[in-house]
């Protein structure tokens, strides 16, 4: 055990869940997968659209590539007043791998709260909490193999 470290994070340090968002959750939940991720798409993605209402027929593969392209590093996309799931969910969306660890999750949220007007703080623990019950999302926490 690493000195200064309770045993909590040390077994957190040792296994860093990853998180991913799978659309055949929210698809199991009797939503549509292409409304809840154009819900929240950024205003430079809709704009690249051939038609307003096409995000409505596109798959969630080319949906997240869309957001990945657009609005990963647009400035205000992901901001400290979101709900953590929401934030999660849009980190996940933008992020270049298809997965995130703990460990990244909690570093880039904690990066946008810390320059909030009111910054917030979540412990690794706590986020892991609410991301192992992000399952109405379609985050869900995978095994690695």
């Amino acid at each position: 055990m690493t000195i200064g470290k309770t045993d909590e994070e040390q077994e957190l340090e040792e296994a860093d869940p990853l998180y991913t968002i799978k659309p055949q959750i929210i698809e199991a939940q009797g939503r549509s997968v292409s409304l809840v991720v154009g819900d929240r798409l950024c205003e430079a993605a809709f704009a690249k659209m051939k038609s307003p209402d096409a995000w409505r027929t596109m798959t969630y593969k080319e949906l997240r590539k869309l957001a990945k392209d657009t609005c990963g590093n647009q400035e205000g996309y992901i901001t400290a007043q979101l709900p953590v799931v929401e934030a999660v969910f849009k980190l996940l969306l933008v992020a270049s791998r298809d997965t995130l660890s703990l460990t990244e999750i909690h570093e880039r949220l904690s990066a946008i709260w810390l320059i909030a007007p009111w910054p917030r703080h979540i412990g690794r623990e706590s986020l892991q909490r609410v991301l192992d019950n992000s399952v109405r999302h379609g985050i869900l926490r995978i095994e690695e193999k």
